[in-house]
This record gives structure tokens, C-alpha cells and sequence, in this order.
């Protein structure tokens, strides 16, 4: 049988290695890996939490051994360690000896290091070792090591907040970016989902009127017709476009894989009889819109790039654009290490040519909704003004009115026209809406 802290360490070494993301590794490397329940969920949280603490980890371990290149092995063998000794209930003597019997096995004279290392944190204590790596810092760098982000994604989310009038809360929001998220339900409308959910106990979410949370394992709740893993903000996104566009008209997503908010306009537009088409450039991308859409329903998933949307075509169009993913970081920790300043340039050039696509694509009359799963300026309101600085033909809608008509409890700042979630005010991913029309 397999061990669960060298399936962890094999995981994330496919991470680092290929730039995968752990959410789309982890299922089918818990299915190979045999092993039962219990040490799943051992896997699943040491894997998580290394990727999520891995900044802080690798302060304690160059503290300690300065001047030395480990091999990315013995890194994450270390940072598994850590995590275990820090933030687990596993004795130290056990996180220590499982962890060099680990490395023994595959980089033998790492092995004493490594015992070292783990021996020398646990003498010194979190507390010390937190102290050591921060003293004499910048705040930023402070906050930075503290919550286990690079420093320009603190400062980015600084700026976000304050634009928002919530400057002083990025503490909390670091905070809540390394929580667990719970495990949201959609349960699609049309369907007798939201019943069914109701009648296994599941609790509603709070964000989203037709969001359920589960507990454990979601798949057997997944052969309820109707019902899908997504995230609350993400149900959010898709709602608000079905609350003020034609719902018997044509409608695009324009970047629609992996086809959660796909399935959700679906079912949204069904009983009307509104047409919706789904692009995706990438085919296996566009093989996922297709397995999440409902097959007796109307949908077309067309295999090609959102800029080459037809011009005038549609009543309603969701661009829900490729970007940072910093506003996802808890489901996905890897993306606050993937995602780099410069590469947020190529990204907001791309969100650019599709707005413009999206604004040709669109009919008079009908309603654009832009959202990023990132709260990140230049990706969000500076693309917004732009966007409506090139076209006077274009009007911004009130997006914080529409979100709260749909659950009132968010209580968004309707001065606002823009809509910003926060992970730490409303548990669900920090998801940025703008809703346009065209007049």
C-alpha cells in the first residue's frame, strides 16, 4: 500500500514540475494511490498545506541552512515536515523520523539534514522562528512571510481593498486566502436539485440562493440530477446575468471551459427557450464544457478563440476572462507562486481584445457581464473604464443592485456600479463583476 506522505510529496513535485494545478491532480492520484479514507485526507491536507504555507516554510528552511541547494525533493520533503510539526496533530516525533525515512528513500545523504533541520525547528518553536525570519522587516515583507504570499500580491490586494474602501482589511483577507473552503453545491434551476439537497440535510449557503454546502466526499451527492460542484461567487456571476438579460434571446459564454457557468445559463435560459452558444479555444477544455452541460437541453460548444465571436449576434454575453486567479487562492494555493507582475501585462492584453470582441459581438439592447476570479486593479476597473472610454455606445450597469436583488443579506455597496466578493467578507472566491450594456 501506498504512503501517504510520499503520495503527498509525488503530487506536489507533479505541481512544481508541470505547472498542473493540485485541484485537477488530486482525485486521480488518490484513485491510483489505494489508499483508504483516513490517509486520503492526510494526503490531501499535507499536500494543500505545504503548496499553501510553502513561502513561510522556505524562510525556516533557508534560516537554517544557509548557503546550502537542496534538490526539490528534499524542499518539499521539508516543507511536508514543517507542516506536520506546525500545523498538524502529528507528534514531532513522528512528523521528524516519517519525514527522514522518506528522504532516506530516495536521496540518502539528504537524510541527516533534513533530520536536522526538522530537529532544530521543533527545539525553536513557530513562535521564534516566525520572529527570526521577519525582524527588522518592511510591513509588507512582515505580512508577506506571516500569511505566505509574495510581496507584490500583498501590495496588489492592498490597492484592490482601499479602491473598495477596505484598506485596513488585508490582514484578514491573507487570513481567509489559507483557509479550507468548504465544498459548495449548485443546485441548477429547472431541476428538482435544490429539493433534493434539502431533503438530505444540506445546509444553504450563504452567498448564493441556490448553493448548498457538503461535507466530505461530494460525489455521491453528484448523481442528483442538477447538481454541481462550484464555487458561491461563480453561481453568483452566472446569476446575475440571468437576472437582467433575455432569457429567450441568444446568449455566448465566451471563455466557457470548464463549463460550470455554461451549465448554469443553460438551465437558466431553458424554460424561455434562449440559444446558447459556448466557446473555448483549448478541445479538452471544450470536451469538459460539453460533459457539464445538461444533453437534453439546447447548448452549442464551439472548439474556437472568444475574439472570434460573430459580430452582432447575441443578447447576452458572460466573458468571464482568463486572468491571475489571485481572487481563488484558496482552492487553488499554487496560483499565488505561478503568477508574476510581468505576466500580468500578456493577461490584461488579452482581457482587452476579448472586451472588444465581446462589445462587437453584442447586439443593441443587450448585456455583457466581464468577471475575473481575481480582485487585481488592472484586471478589473481599469479594464472597465477602458473598455467604456472606447465605446460611448456602451453604458455601465449597476452590478452591486442587481447581485443584491438576488440575496439581499450580501448588502454590497450599492454607490458602487462595480461588484467586488471577498473571500474574507462573503466565503466565496474574490470574484470581480462588471455588468455593460449596449445601448
Amino acid at each position: 500500500m501506498s504512503n501517504p506522505r510520499q503520495v503527498a510529496l509525488d503530487l506536489l513535485l507533479r505541481v512544481e514540475e508541470t505547472d498542473s494545478y493540485i485541484n485537477l491532480l488530486l482525485s486521480s492520484v488518490l484513485e491510483k494511490s489505494g489508499l483508504p479514507e483516513i490517509d486520503r485526507g492526510l494526503v490531501q491536507e499535507l499536500s494543500y498545506g505545504a503548496l499553501r504555507w510553502q513561502l513561510q516554510y522556505d524562510e525556516f528552511i533557508n534560516l537554517l541552512t544557509p548557503g546550502k541547494v537542496l534538490s526539490a525533493k528534499v524542499r518539499i520533503s521539508l516543507r511536508l515536515g514543517l507542516h506536520q510539526l506546525f500545523r498538524m496533530r502529528v507528534p514531532a516525533h513522528a512528523a521528524i523520523h516519517e519525514t527522514v525515512e522518506m528522504v532516506k528513500r530516495f536521496e540518502r545523504s539528504a537524510a541527516g539534514l533534513v533530520n536536522a533541520v526538522l530537529r532544530n525547528c521543533d527545539r525553536a518553536g513557530f513562535d521564534s522562528l516566525l520572529g527570526q525570519v521577519t525582524e527588522n522587516k518592511p510591513a509588507i515583507e512582515v505580512m508577506a512571510i506571516t500569511h505566505s504570499h509574495p510581496k507584490w500580491v500583498v501590495t496588489a490586494l492592498i490597492s484592490a481593498l482601499e479602491l473598495d474602501g477596505k484598506g485596513g482589511e488585508i490582514e484578514q483577507l491573507l487570513i481567509a486566502n489559507n483557509d479550507t473552503p468548504e465544498i459548495n453545491l449548485a443546485a441548477l434551476p429547472g431541476s428538482n436539485a435544490q429539493q433534493a439537497l434539502l431533503e438530505l440535510g444540506l445546509t444553504p449557503g450563504d452567498a448564493s440562493p441556490i448553493s448548498f454546502i457538503a461535507h466530505g466526499n461530494p460525489e455521491p451527492l453528484l448523481a442528483t440530477p442538477g447538481v454541481r460542484v462550484q464555487d458561491q461567487g461563480s453561481q453568483l456571476v452566472a446569476l446575475a446575468l440571468l437576472a437582467v438579460g433575455d432569457k429567450s434571446g441568444s446568449w455566448l459564454d465566451m471563455c466557457s471551459g470548464p463549463g460550470g457557468k455554461s451549465a448554469l445559463l443553460q438551465a437558466g435560459i431553458a424554460e424561455q427557450g434562449g440559444l446558447l452558444d459556448c466557446l473555448e479555444p483549448a478541445p479538452h477544455r471544450a470536451e469538459l464544457v460539453r460533459q457539464a452541460l445538461n444533453p437534453k437541453l439546447q447548448a452549442n460548444v464551439i472548439v474556437g478563440y472568444g475574439q472570434e465571436a460573430k459580430q452582432n449576434s447575441y443578447d447576452a454575453i458572460l466573458l468571464d476572462a482568463p486572468c491571475s486567479g489571485l481572487g481563488s487562492v484558496r482552492r487553488k494555493p499554487e496560483s499565488r507562486w505561478r503568477k508574476t507582475p510581468e505576466q500580468l501585462a500578456n493577461l490584461t492584453k488579452i482581457q482587452a481584445e476579448l472586451l472588444e470582441a465581446a462589445v462587437l459581438a453584442l447586439k443593441s439592447g443587450g448585456y455583457l457581464l466581464y468577471s475575473t476570479c481575481s480582485p487585481i486593479v488592472v484586471e478589473t476597473n481599469t479594464q472597465v473604464k477602458l473598455i467604456l472610454d472606447r465605446h460611448p455606445e456602451l453604458e455601465l450597469e449597476n452590478a452591486n443592485q442587481v447581485l443584491n436583488g438576488i440575496n439581499p443579506s450580501l448588502q454590497l455597496p450599492s454607490g458602487r456600479k462595480t461588484a467586488q466578493l471577498w473571500t474574507h467578507l462573503h466565503t466565496t472566491d474574490a470574484m470581480f463583476m462588471a455588468l455593460i450594456r449596449k445601448k
